[in-house]
Order: structure tokens, then sequence, then C-alpha cells
């Protein structure tokens, strides 16, 4: 059976990692998502949206997947200019949520890279939000939660004495 969740988020593909970012109005999301695709796209790796404001999210098998609304497929926010159209993947594996927050935390307790939605747990990497630190920085953090959730997982040694 599959339920089904509307978030308010903005969803992406990062070269095959889909993520979400969350926060409040005016946190940053969508300009954080136009700079994100920009940067992938530049160094000639795929990046799409999935969906700008609201994200669906349907819930199955331990997996989450998300999809657009239909009525905003490919649309995103940039503030200053207006809803702008970017290409956009129809659905994809939810991997990552990215929680936009207000401070900046210099050591992270392990407990707060996890989270719960739809009662699966996924990886989760709290990013402050624009204005706590620059966009370069909030690149840094996410580039690094994507190299974590793509890492193998660790070898098992066998002691050996």
């Amino acid at each position: 059976m599959s339920d089904s969740l509307n978030i308010h988020a903005t969803g992406l593909v990062l070269d095959g990692t889909g993520l979400i970012l969350r926060g409040p109005s005016g946190s940053g999301k969508s300009l954080l998502a136009l700079d994100l695709m920009e940067q992938w796209e530049a160094r000639g790796l795929p990046a799409l949206l999935v969906s700008d404001d609201r994200v669906e999210i349907d819930v199955g098998g331990g997996e989450l997947t998300m999809r657009p609304a239909p009525n905003i497929e490919g649309l995103i926010e940039l503030r200053g200019r207006g809803i702008v159209r970017r290409p956009f993947a129809p659905e994809a594996r939810l991997h990552l949520v990215i929680d936009l927050v207000e401070t900046l935390e210099r050591m992270l307790e392990e407990d707060v890279l996890v989270t719960e939605l739809g009662g699966v747990t996924l990886p989760r990497a709290p990013v402050p939000r624009a204005g706590v630190i620059d966009a370069r920085h909030q690149v840094l953090l996410i580039r690094e939660a994507i190299a974590a959730v793509n890492a193998p997982p660790p070898v098992a040694r066998q002691k050996t004495t």
C-alpha cells in the first residue's frame, strides 16, 4: 500500500541524487535550488527540478518518491523576476533532506543527520538559510551531504591477530 504526502519544499535531482530543500517561506529554497542546478550543470552533471514550493511524496516499500504537482511542473520562482521554467523530472526517488535552519553549528551531533518522513528514515543535512551564511558555503555543505549519502558502506574488517 502506498501513501502520499504533499509537503512545502523544493525537490531536485542532482546527478542522480534526489533531495528536498525544506524551510519556511523566504528562507531561500528556490534561489538555492536554481544555484545548485546551475552549478551541477556547469560541472557537466545532470540537474533537474522536481518541483518548487510543493512536492508530492509517495511512500511505498520503505522508499519515498517525489513528484511535482501537475499545475507547477517545471516552474520555479526567481524573486525579482517571477516564475521561470526549468527542465524537470516527473518522478524521482528521494535520498536526502536539506533543512534550511537559522544557525550555523560548528560541529554536528549524529542524531541531527537523520530525519523521518512518512515513516521512512532519511539522511538529513541542516544548512543555514540565506543571510546566515553565503551561497557558496550552502553549496559546499550540500555537496558534502550528497557525497555522504553516496559513499560506499564501510568494509567490515576481520581481526587478523
